[in-house]
């Protein structure tokens, strides 16, 4: 689980490219103005599945969809409900994670703070010996 900058917790969630870009897509699409369904199903090119499964989702991270009178409306901005979407792994190089950790914002304080808990590596814990036992 992540900090968001509201201080609440989010849930961590591990997402394709692809499911990201739909998630995108319904969430401005939703955005414009509440959509029947069929609507949603026939404009993103998805199954009957895939909507409740995404839906589901998105009350996972806290993006609330009403569902009235078989329309579906979006409970906030397209801004506020952008950023609790997940987002995929960049897959970025240690380098990469490095340079984008010194930047003056929020967002490197978290990258630096992720990067230090990888890089930052205990010392081995002793191994405890066996005590001899004692003659008899």
């Amino acid at each position: 689980m992540t900090d968001s900058p509201s201080g609440r917790r989010r849930p961590s969630i591990h997402i394709t490219l692809a499911r990201a870009s739909r998630l995108h897509r319904l969430i401005l699409f939703l955005g414009e103005s509440p959509r029947t369904r069929d609507v949603v199903l026939s404009q993103l090119g998805i199954g009957l599945r895939t909507f409740y499964r995404e839906l589901e989702l998105l009350a996972r991270c806290g993006v609330k969809v009403h569902h009235k009178g078989k329309q579906y409306t979006l409970m906030a901005t397209v801004e506020q409900a952008e950023g609790r979407l997940p987002f995929p792994d960049p897959q970025l190089s240690f380098s990469e994670m490095a340079e984008l950790a010194r930047c003056d914002c929020e967002s490197a304080r978290r990258l630096s703070r992720l990067l230090t808990s990888v890089t930052s590596h205990p010392g081995p814990t002793p191994k405890k010996t066996p005590r001899a036992k004692k003659p008899k």
